[in-house]
């Protein structure tokens, strides 16, 4: 149980870094202060706080490559061990695990937009200067953070991507009848196709982070 909380802590980890990444808010952890005013000064301290960003996120995913081989063979032993029982057990731990990943993730999420605010805040109020009307209209006077706001003001059709396994299905079905279309000799060579390039495509494509903050947003 230790090593899959920890696992699942290293991922929390990875997408706090990344959406500082995208975002452009300095964490904590990262103490560069260069002197000056200039416009080279600014852009020497993104590139340095960048620069640590990614570092950071190097040694992290290290760190899950690390642990995830150690909870493969922990898996394994167990299966062997507990035979039979090892699956309810397994269950079990993802239980107990949820409630302080929720936790964690929530704690993160306040972090990021007390830092983001915090950034917002050192330049320009672009809300109060933009000489463009705003896209969002609070009827019902709720209470919405910034970010909130930002993701609601790219407009309701703005298409934010999926994670590639919640839209794999419909285009399998899709892929499918397209097939069936044409000349049932040479169907099979373009289902073998269609599989194969799904498959990489499955296995290589992954979610853009900002594009997973925008639908964390609108679920909240």
């Amino acid at each position: 149980m230790n090593t899959r909380l920890k696992l699942l802590k290293t991922n929390a980890a990875i997408c706090f870094n990344k959406m500082c990444k995208v975002k452009q808010p300095k964490p904590n952890y990262i103490n560069i202060k260069i002197n000056g005013q200039k416009p080279q000064d600014k852009k020497t301290t993104t590139k340095a706080i960048s620069f640590r960003i990614n570092q950071e996120i190097k040694f992290l995913y290290r760190k899950k490559q690390h642990l995830n081989h150690r909870l493969y063979y922990i898996h394994l032993e167990n299966a062997h061990q507990y035979n039979g029982t090892w699956q309810h057990i397994q269950k079990c731990i993802d239980e107990q695990t949820s409630r302080p990943m929720d936790n964690l993730y929530h704690r993160l999420n306040k972090k990021l937009e007390a830092l983001t605010n915090q950034t917002s805040n050192k330049h320009n109020n672009n809300e109060n200067t933009s000489k463009f009307q705003s896209r969002l209209i609070n009827l019902p006077n709720m209470k919405f953070t910034r970010e909130q706001i930002q993701t609601l003001s790219l407009g309701r059709i703005y298409p934010t991507e999926q994670e590639p396994k919640k839209y794999i299905n419909e285009l399998t079905m899709d892929t499918e009848n397209a097939v069936r279309l044409l000349e049932p000799k040479i169907q099979n060579t373009y289902r073998y196709l269609a599989d194969k390039k799904i498959k990489h495509n499955l296995r290589t494509n992954r979610q853009n982070t900002l594009h997973k903050r925008y639908q964390y947003n609108l679920a909240n």
